[in-house]
């Protein structure tokens, strides 16, 4: 079970735009902090961010300004990406990439800054807007803007996108990342994905999920997981992997 959320205006003036934002999508309204909602997304006049109603703590949002995202793309490289190795990506060719599970867009931006166009799906309305609100601050700064425009993001769920699109734009490539399993161990993992645990809840329908990619995609899925995980769906093999150090991309070879 997945957390409740309700659009909330950090400021008077922002009532109007926050109320827009909740009847855009369907949710929750409240003009009050301590409310029976678990979590609050906060319209500030700089971000929109994510709070819980109980504790003191900031909204906390999505920033591809910041120092580790702008560390990460101006040192990522073709080869030093596992991910860009296990989609088979080479700087002369331009794939059609379909990002599943967008999330927090993380791998997306990664491979935007590679320079590739990425079609990142997000069926949750509280991640979409998170990140979507990161794209628009983010399409200000004139360095970062030419990835974020290479960035498409979609709020649909992918299991409807993949039964809808059309033979001629089928992706060669698609990326599933499917929310982990919780760790069972004492540490916490890092805070992004606590509030994913919280807001999208366990990916249960994972399974089909990888049955339509596998329909759709033209040339290969990846899947990325836990690096001693079994393999992500029962009775489907992946062609290879790759791991890393915490990860492991299995690759799945379709064909027309």
């Amino acid at each position: 079970m997945f957390s409740t959320t309700a659009i909330f205006p950090a400021l008077p003036s922002l009532e109007a735009p926050a109320m827009a934002l909740a009847q855009q999508f369907n949710l929750p309204f409240t003009l009050t902090r301590q409310s029976a909602y678990e979590y609050l997304l906060v319209v500030t006049p700089d971000y929109v961010g994510l709070q819980r109603t109980e504790g003191t703590s900031l909204p906390w949002y999505i920033d591809f300004l910041s120092g580790k995202v702008n560390y990460r793309f101006r040192h990522t490289s073709l080869k030093s990406e596992a991910l860009a190795r296990a989609m088979g990506l080479k700087g002369n060719t331009h794939p059609r990439i379909v990002d599943a599970t967008g999330g927090l867009a993380g791998d997306a931006f990664v491979l935007a800054s590679l320079g590739f166009e990425v079609t990142a799906l997000e069926r949750s309305p509280i991640v979409y807007i998170l990140v979507m609100d990161a794209i628009q601050r983010a399409q200000k700064n004139s360095q970062i803007a030419p990835i974020i425009n290479r960035l498409q993001w979609v709020h649909v769920d992918a299991m409807a996108w993949f039964s809808q699109v059309k033979h001629p734009e089928r992706p060669e490539i698609v990326y599933i990342d499917p929310m982990f399993p919780e760790r069972k161990k004492s540490a916490l993992p890092r805070q992004e994905m606590l509030i994913l645990h919280d807001i999208v809840g366990a990916d249960a329908d994972a399974d089909r999920l990888l049955m339509a990619a596998l329909a759709c995609a033209t040339q290969r899925v990846v899947v990325k997981r836990p690096r001693l995980a079994s393999v992500f769906a029962v009775g489907t093999a992946p062609s290879f992997a790759l791991s890393g150090s915490s990860s492991r991309f299995d690759v799945y070879l379709t064909r027309e």
